[in-house]
């Protein structure tokens, strides 16, 4: 059978969105199914900050508004969802189940966080959504077999040198004494065991190479509990869909990471039909991978940053981006891509968090240029998909 999978970036809100003019982005998330990455915790009264930095607290008609909308399912895997600890998941959770939401990516333990949404798509079929995050994050907000967080699939960096510069860093670390130091740490458990390759200096894994490169690779252990669940997933004949949250971003944000589009490559071997990726506030390219629709970076749906001068200051592109519905055929081929450019839903007021005016279609040279950025990845088969 075939059927619609609607997909925005990120829902970063603080209270309702306001209806105002929408009608084309109702009737692009008129879908068999609606998903967006919600980028805030539900405020609680049990929680408290986990953070000194920027929390995005949402309150339960916030909620109510996105499924007003049309959404129908929540990503909760990214840097803001333990933003209150476990309580907020607990009560994130609890508003997204009044609000007739589904979510994915957050739970009390590994086993909930890792566990997909699973949403009728007609005929007994099922859609099995996943929400992961990339980080870099702190250990304390992913899960684990006895503590609430959200589902991991933690990117690692090793940075390769020449031979006579990675000599160099081990005499520095033997001046300043930090090798011995992490020996007797290791010694007793205290920090990781030493690596079976190069060195760890300063928080990064070093090794030999031909010359300076950083290579990527998802932590064996996460990546092997993702394809565990996809492959059970896919045993039960579900359609899959991924979403991950990264903070790992280019020096340009709007340019997809160099070592995404192999990451993906590995996640669609491992079963993925669809991959949404979000985390950089801004809109990157789509591609077509090995035929299977990936997006690195779907940029905001909603934005009610406290930074909005800041942005405009660094004329980072944060209020411009896309939604899309993908047509799905009986054979879980993507056929056509409904693209529709939209101005982002920006705060009511600075500072404020009364919720902000739902978004709107781009027109004119906006609409353009968003077209432009978002298909600038795609071959000729990819851009014959897209109905602008």
């Amino acid at each position: 059978m075939s059927f619609t999978l609607a997909l925005s970036g990120q829902a970063l809100l603080h209270g309702p969105l306001q209806p105002r003019d929408d009608s084309a982005v109702r009737e692009l998330l008129r879908a068999d199914i609606a998903l967006c990455n919600l980028e805030a915790s539900v405020a609680s009264d049990a929680g408290w900050p986990t953070k000194t930095k920027t929390l995005h607290l949402a309150t339960p008609a916030a909620l109510d508004s996105l499924r007003a909308l049309g959404f129908s399912s929540l990503a909760h895997a990214n840097n803001h969802a333990f933003d209150l600890g476990p309580p907020g998941i607990l009560a994130t959770h609890a508003a997204a189940k009044a609000a007739g939401l589904s979510i994915a990516g957050s739970g009390l333990c590994i086993a909930e966080a890792i566990r997909p949404s699973l949403l009728p798509l007609g005929a007994g079929r099922q859609a099995a959504i996943f929400a992961l995050d990339l980080g870099p994050q702190p250990d304390i907000v992913y899960a684990d077999t006895m503590r609430a967080g959200i589902a991991p699939l933690r990117m690692q960096r090793r940075i390769a040198l020449p031979p006579e510069r990675l000599h160099a860093l081990r005499e520095i670390l033997a001046e300043l004494g930090d090798d011995r130091r992490l020996a007797a740490r290791q010694a007793v458990g205290y920090s990781a065991g030493a690596a079976e390759d190069g060195l760890q200096a300063f928080g990064q894994h070093f090794i030999d190479g031909p010359s300076v490169a950083a290579h990527w690779q998802a932590e064996p252990d996460d990546f092997a509990q993702l394809a565990q669940s996809m492959a059970a997933a896919r045993e039960a004949g579900h359609f899959i869909v991924l979403c991950l949250h990264n903070h790992h971003w280019e020096p340009e944000w709007h340019l997809t990471p160099q070592w995404f589009p192999a990451l993906a490559r590995q996640l669609i071997a491992a079963g993925a039909d669809v991959i949404l990726g979000t985390g950089a506030p801004v809109l990157q390219p789509a591609q077509l991978i090995d035929g299977k629709p990936v997006f690195s970076g779907l940029g905001n749906f909603a934005f009610h940053t406290r930074r909005s001068k800041r942005y405009a200051d660094n004329k980072v592109d944060v209020w411009r981006s896309v939604a899309v519905r993908l047509h799905i055929d009986e054979r879980d081929r993507c056929r056509a891509i409904d693209v529709l450019p939209i101005a982002v839903g920006r705060p009511a007021e600075e500072g404020g968090s009364a919720g902000a005016p739902t978004p709107t279609p781009l027109a004119g040279s906006d609409a353009a240029e968003i077209l432009q950025r978002f298909s600038s990845n795609l071959d000729d088969a990819g851009r014959a998909l897209l109905n602008p």
